[in-house]
């Protein structure tokens, strides 16, 4: 699926209240052409009261397509709801091209206009949920200083499969 959407539009809620006459509230204005997946994850948010309007958002990018995909959805309806986005990766060095990967989600990030922090591992990790509870760390790290309350990961469906084992076998929640 295209994560990309364009323009602005507006729309209008009524409210009112004992006795008075109705007054318009505007709605959150939100770009146009917005994709199935930028309303599924709208309404997830709204429904689950996941996000409240002018909050800070860590989003975790790693470079791959689920969590650029993320951050490009959350950059299109950020205004509409006054989410401040601030885009963290973590480096676990597996890869020899893993600094140019650092690279490209920090200018995408300044193409953006989203502050950028980056954590890298001083050694390589050699497992998986080493890499995964050392990711966790360094984000709950990044959050904590930059004064964030979220932080948003983007999964694919095996990834979320592999955290609810991850967690099962923690004895945590499948959240």
């Amino acid at each position: 699926r295209s994560c990309s959407a364009a323009g602005a539009g507006a729309g209008a809620g009524m409210a009112g209240g004992g006795g008075l006459a109705q007054q318009k509230v505007a709605a959150p204005k939100l770009p146009k052409d917005l994709t199935k997946l930028h309303l599924r994850v709208l309404s997830d948010v709204r429904m689950r009261r996941l996000l409240p309007p002018g909050a800070l958002l860590i989003l975790a990018v790693s470079g791959g397509q689920d969590s650029l995909c993320l951050a490009k959805v959350m950059f299109d309806v950020a205004a509409a709801h006054s989410w401040r986005l601030h885009v963290a990766h973590c480096d676990h060095r597996w890869r020899d091209d893993s600094a140019a990967n650092a690279e490209h989600v920090r200018a995408l990030a300044t193409e953006w206009g989203m502050p950028f922090s980056l954590a890298t591992a001083e050694e390589p990790l050699h497992s998986e949920a080493d890499a995964r509870e050392w990711r966790y760390k360094q984000l709950l790290r990044i959050a904590t200083e930059a004064g964030a309350e979220h932080v948003l990961t983007g999964h694919t469906a095996s990834d979320r499969a592999e955290t609810l084992l991850y967690n099962l076998t923690r004895g945590a929640a499948a959240g």
